[in-house]
C-alpha cells in the first residue's frame, strides 16, 4: 500500500462519542459508546480493518451522521479500501456540505484512484455550482427562509404603522423580499440535488461498464474502485450510470454503493 500523508487524516472522536453516548439501540453487551471507543482504540493502534467493522456496527444500528461517516471514511482510507473511503466521505458531505476536513480528505483519496476521469460533461459554472461547499441541506435553507419571512413581516408591520418612516426601511423591505425569493429558489435546488439526483461510488476493485444490462453485452471500458457515478435507470440488478465525463453505460448493481 502506498505511503500516505496524514496531514488531513484528523478524527472527530469526541463529537462522535458525544453523539452516540447514552443510546441503547445495540445489544446490551456492547452499547454505542463502547463501540465508538473500540473503533477509536483500533484506529490509534493501527488496526484499521477492526475500526472499519466497529463503525459499520454503528451504521447497521441506525446511526447516520456526518461525524460517523467522516471517521469511517478515514478508517477505510487507512485500510486501503479506497472505494469505501470515497463513499463515506461523500456521505459525510451530503450531511455537512462545507466541512473542510472532509473535503480535504476526499481530495487526498481521489489523488490515489486508478481512474482519473475528466469532468467535461457540463459547463464549468454548473460543476462549480454543484460543489458540496455551496449547497446547504434543504432544512438549513428552510430555516433561513423562515428567518427572512419573520424579518419581512416585522418590516411590513412597522411600515403599516402611522407616522413617517426612515427611507432605508422601504429599501430594506424590498431587499428582504428579493432575498427571500432567492433563498426559496436555492432551497428548491438543494432539495432537487439531494433527492432527485442519486449518485454512488464504485466499490469493486474492478468492474466493466457495458453497453447493455447483461454480461454478454459489449464492454465500453473498465472502471475501478472510487469512481463516482450518477444513476440514470435500473433494470433488474443492473444500473444505468453516467460518468463525470458524460459517458453512459450499465454496471452490475452489486459493484456500487449509493451515496444517497
Amino acid at each position: 500500500m502506498k505511503k500516505r500523508s496524514n496531514r488531513f487524516l484528523s478524527t472527530q472522536w469526541m463529537s462522535l462519542l458525544l453523539l452516540v453516548f447514552g443510546f441503547s439501540r445495540l445489544a446490551a453487551a456492547q452499547n454505542p459508546s463502547q463501540i465508538a471507543r473500540q473503533a477509536q482504540e483500533s484506529y490509534q493502534q493501527g488496526n484499521y480493518p477492526a475500526a472499519v467493522q466497529a463503525y459499520k456496527k454503528l451504521i447497521a444500528a441506525g446511526y447516520h451522521n456526518a461525524a460517523l461517516s467522516f471517521n469511517l471514511g478515514n478508517a477505510c482510507f487507512k485500510a486501503d479500501k479506497l472505494g469505501e473511503a470515497v463513499l463515506y466521505y461523500e456521505k459525510a458531505l451530503a450531511l455537512k456540505p462545507n466541512d473542510e476536513a472532509t473535503l480535504a480528505n476526499l481530495e487526498l483519496v481521489r489523488g490515489e484512484l486508478t481512474d482519473q476521469i475528466d469532468h467535461t460533461s457540463a459547463p464549468e459554472w454548473w460543476d462549480w455550482l454543484l460543489q458540496p461547499q455551496w449547497i446547504m441541506r434543504p432544512n438549513a435553507w428552510a430555516v433561513l427562509f423562515a428567518v427572512l419571512i419573520w424579518l419581512g413581516l416585522g418590516t411590513f408591520w412597522i411600515l403599516r404603522r402611522p407616522g413617517s418612516k426612515p427611507w432605508w426601511l422601504h429599501w430594506a423591505s424590498r431587499g428582504i423580499l428579493g432575498l427571500s425569493i432567492l433563498v426559496l429558489a436555492a432551497a428548491a435546488f438543494s432539495y432537487w440535488n439531494n433527492y432527485h439526483n442519486p449518485s454512488g461510488v464504485i466499490l469493486s476493485k474492478e468492474t466493466t461498464l457495458r453497453i447493455g444490462p447483461e454480461k454478454a453485452s459489449p464492454a465500453i471500458r473498465t472502471l475501478h474502485e472510487g469512481t463516482k457515478v450518477a444513476y440514470l435507470d435500473k433494470i433488474g440488478t443492473w444500473d444505468k450510470v453516467r460518468l463525470s465525463n458524460g459517458q453512459e453505460g450499465w454496471l452490475e448493481g452489486k459493484s456500487t454503493g449509493r451515496i444517497r
